[in-house]
């Protein structure tokens, strides 16, 4: 029975507990494999009682890092890792049953495949939506795919230890590190897509990645992945996207009142592949820039 480790990251806090064991109990009742589950707190946020109940776990690898944050914390599990397959899992989410040892066959099939990605659900207000929706396209064309949709959740890859090393987990992303990770891994290994539901992640208004840091952490990834050496046509995708990203933020510090800000994201929304989508917002932007001196004007008299 081929052996996997799952990583899975978290605080530890009393308000994440359930959740977490929740996340232990999905990998716990996977089969055909024998799994390994490596639990790294990370930071100082947790409740002392549940770590001391965590730790007390049989079966369980316990880590603790004192800087909270999560993708070092899952160099760290990476770096714990003496399976032959590795996975992670955030401890908000949860496997499906006997999902991992789907993911694994097609590497024990065949030694040239460094990681397999699979489906999943992401659960939404009681409601799970699919969360490849082009899985076609993921098989046939994943790097490509990637502008459209990261395929890549934290829970949806098992990897081939042997290929995959702690290198690709090491000065990651501070936020959207999977979408980066992707990028880096279909450029350089071997993916096959296993079109089968096998996560559930639960959308929660507790998420860190509901954070604003995480939201504005997009631009610094995209131009991250823009330094990849990416074919032209991939690079293309990702500048489009880049000046759909910039055009969003431009709209939110529109709202915000933050001319100067608004206008730097569109001009440079501008300078993208589809940029000229944006011309007819500039009209939006001046007449706010007019608002706001005729408010001035208002005010000296």
């Amino acid at each position: 029975m081929s052996e996997v480790s799952v990583i899975i990251p978290t605080t530890c806090e009393s308000s994440r507990w359930q959740s977490l064991l929740r996340a232990i109990r999905s990998v716990r009742q996977q089969e055909a494999v024998e799994v390994k589950v490596i639990a790294v707190v990370n930071g100082t946020r947790f409740d002392a009682q549940c770590f001391e109940q965590l730790k007390a776990m049989p079966g369980l690898h316990v880590l603790y890092r004192n800087e909270g944050n999560a993708p070092l914390a899952q160099l760290a599990g990476r770096q714990a890792v003496d399976t032959p397959f590795f996975a992670f899992l955030d401890d908000d989410d949860e496997y499906l049953p006997n999902t991992l040892g789907a993911r694994v066959q097609p590497l024990l099939d065949d030694p040239a495949i460094d990681f397999t990605v699979s489906n999943g659900y992401r659960r939404v207000k009681q409601e799970d939506l699919i969360v490849v929706r082009s899985p076609a396209r993921v098989r046939d064309q994943p790097l490509s795919a990637l502008s459209e949709k990261n395929w890549l959740a934290s829970c949806a890859g098992v990897f081939r230890a042997a290929t995959i090393g702690d290198e690709y987990f090491r000065d990651p992303a501070p936020y959207l590190e999977w979408s980066y990770l992707a990028y880096r891994l279909a450029l350089a290994r071997r993916m096959q897509f296993v079109d089968l539901p096998a996560y559930r992640i639960h959308d929660s208004a507790a998420s860190l990645s509901k954070s604003d840091a995480y939201d504005e952490a997009e631009l610094d990834v995209l131009n991250r992945i823009l330094a990849l050496p990416l074919p032209p046509e991939v690079a293309h995708g990702v500048r489009e996207k880049l000046g759909r990203t910039h055009h969003v933020r431009s709209v939110r510090q529109l709202e915000r009142l933050r001319l100067s800000l608004a206008w730097t994201h569109h001009v440079k929304s501008l300078a993208c592949p589809g940029g000229a989508s944006y011309l007819l917002y500039s009209r939006k932007v001046l007449m706010a820039y007019v608002l706001q001196a005729l408010r001035v004007g208002v005010r000296a008299e």
